[in-house]
């Protein structure tokens, strides 16, 4: 989630203060030049040794400007790559200034800290207070430094992995993009591992880093426990960009921009219009099974009656035509009658109705649903929404809500799990349902864990990177678990099937601690490749699951579908992809 940026927040942190925060990298060595060029200023560090002074005669060429300021870069430069050569100058107002203007300037150097600091951002280097004169105009741009191919390498592996103790852009993806801060550069060639997001941004990778592991069958860069992918080069297009741009694109041409920095990330401002090779991707077929139960689990991203009703058609397409209407949907991020709205209604059965009608339209299929309304904005989410998981099933399929769930775990059917105690404050209550398909019982339980919203940035100034709901998640797992296992000693030929939104990594405690010792996640045993079902930042990463207890001599099978994450964000029902998994029910006694 973006919040604050440095050209809208006035908020400027001195080297003092940057030197406390921890986030201070070796600055070049030696005394201070008297009359020092951008590049001085700059240094090899991430923040200013001249942070705080005044320095005069600063000379550049415009080479950008934006409503408050303009970027300058050296003509000529130090020759050395791990100091930037150029700079951002405030001005606070649009600037008088022209691209190509050979400026001079006066200024107070200072250490700018875009956002609020819990938002962990780094710290960019700007002229404040700036007076200037132009020498010349109609100067030659200073040469784009080429980076990703045919140009400086980025790093593949590391992000940041010395806590700024040492500053090395060769293998340090943190150290490569402040070497470029606010410069000029250009990449000629790139494949999108990041589709055009709702900020106009996209996200490439220079096609000889496209690496020999990691990378999912559809062109996805998956994230992994000991690779955060800092080959990725964000591209911050302009507003006249609004074509479709789908993963797996390329690069019409070269593009150039500026380096900058905003919301936790490195990105390009790039200019003009950019071309892309964009692709199609071809739905895949689902595996079949007449006497499996079809289970599917669906972050429905914030769903509501006040959408427009074609996102109710599309949820119901999504459905009923890529996902063949199953005998169970798990959904999530179900909203109130009163969408956003913080008027104390935590009803949902309006919304829920409206899907339903939905799917009947397109399929003749009638759901029956279960769910347990929120108590007023304590289930997280946005104030007003009360989300909430919730439970469709087929009634003509033989499934119902069984009257006989044992009471000692089923208060009520369908039940919350551990709905009073405080590591469940603020965030989604397991919802789970004792069902019966004819003969056959078995247990659904909706989960969607804590989000890992407010865990520091990759490129942030906390490395390693913060997660603080981390410690929440495990715990809200191992009670899932607590209670499956439970259930699963007194009912052991009975089927428990725990689905959805677990907002961490297969390599997490939390997936870990969810499984234990009587479930199984059921995406773990793939043989074709990495899974994932939600993209961020070019970064492909598993989000959702399916987890069951085995039964000897028999195979579940899961499949993410990807519906959403392969394509633009204008293409796109939800940010997360469903998943979708084939149960074997076993006859009980």
């Amino acid at each position: 989630m973006k919040s604050g940026n440095h050209h809208e927040v006035l908020n400027f942190f001195l080297f003092l203060v940057i030197l406390i925060s921890g986030c201070q990298a070796t600055p070049s060595a030696g005394p201070l030049a008297s009359n020092p060029g951008i590049a001085d200023i700059q240094g090899c560090g991430h923040t200013s040794p001249y942070a705080g002074r005044t320095v005069d005669g600063l000379r550049g060429i415009v080479t950008s400007k934006i409503f408050n300021g303009f970027y300058m870069q050296d003509a000529s430069g130090d020759g050395i790559d791990c100091s930037s050569d150029a700079i951002f100058v405030f001005t606070d107002q649009f600037p008088e200034v022209q691209v190509g203007d050979l400026a001079e300037v006066r200024g107070t150097v200072v250490e700018f800290y875009p956002g609020k600091p819990e938002d962990h951002n780094l710290t960019i280097t700007e002229i404040s207070k700036p007076t200037l004169r132009i020498l010349a105009h109609h100067q030659e741009l200073p040469q784009a430094v080429v980076i990703g191919y045919g140009g400086r390498e980025l790093p593949d592996k590391i992000i940041e992995d010395d806590q700024f103790m040492k500053f090395d852009p060769q293998s340090d993806g943190i150290d490569f993009y402040e070497s470029l801060e606010s410069m000029l550069v250009q990449v000629n060639r790139g494949v999108v591992v990041g589709p055009r997001n709702p900020f106009n941004e996209i996200v490439i990778i220079s096609p000889d880093q496209l690496p020999a592991e990691g990378l999912a069958e559809d062109g996805a860069l998956v994230l992994k426990e000991d690779d955060r992918n800092p080959e990725r080069i964000i591209l911050n297009l302009n507003s006249a960009n609004d074509e479709v741009v789908n993963l797996g694109a390329e690069l019409g041409q070269n593009v150039q921009g500026i380096v900058d920095y905003s919301f936790g990330n490195y990105k390009l401002n790039v200019f003009g219009v950019i071309d892309f090779r964009n692709i199609e991707h071809t739905p895949v077929d689902l595996p079949a099974d007449d006497d499996a139960l079809t289970l599917v689990s669906y972050n429905v991203e914030n769903l509501s009656p006040l959408d427009n009703p074609s996102r109710f058609s599309e949820v119901a397409r999504d459905l009923t035509e890529a996902l063949n209407t199953p005998d169970i949907i798990v959904l999530h991020e179900i909203m109130d009658n009163s969408g956003v709205e913080d008027d104390g209604i935590t009803s949902a059965d309006q919304t829920i109705s409206k899907l339903i009608a939905s799917i009947r339209t397109r399929s003749g299929v009638e759901y029956a649903f279960a769910q347990i309304d929120p108590q007023n904005n304590q289930d997280g989410g946005i104030n007003g929404g009360n989300i909430r998981s919730v439970i469709l099933f087929r009634e003509d399929r033989g499934i119902i809500l069984d009257e006989k769930a044992p009471k000692s775990f089923f208060s009520s059917n369908p039940t919350l799990i551990q709905e009073g105690h405080w590591r469940f404050q603020g965030s989604r209550k397991p919802l789970a349902a004792y069902f019966r398909k004819n003969d056959t019982v078995f247990v659904v339980i909706a989960v969607h864990l804590t989000s890992r919203g407010a865990d520091s940035p990759f490129y942030g100034d906390l490395q390693p990177i913060e997660k603080p709901e981390e410690q929440e998640r495990n715990e809200q797992a191992l009670m899932i678990n607590q209670f499956a296992a439970s259930f699963l000693k007194q009912n052991p030929e009975i089927r428990v099937i725990v689905a959805g939104d677990i907002n961490d990594d297969p390599w997490s405690r939390t997936v870990e601690a969810l499984a234990g010792k009587s479930l199984i996640n059921l995406g773990k045993n793939r043989t074709d490749g990495p899974q994932f079902s939600y993209i961020l930042d070019g970064n492909a990463m598993q989000l959702d699951y399916v987890f069951t207890n085995p039964v000897p001599g028999i195979n579940d099978r899961f499949i993410v579908v990807h519906l959403n994450s392969l394509f633009d964000y204008s293409l796109q029902v939800s940010d997360h992809d469903p998943v979708m998994a084939l149960i074997n029910l076993p006859d009980s006694p």
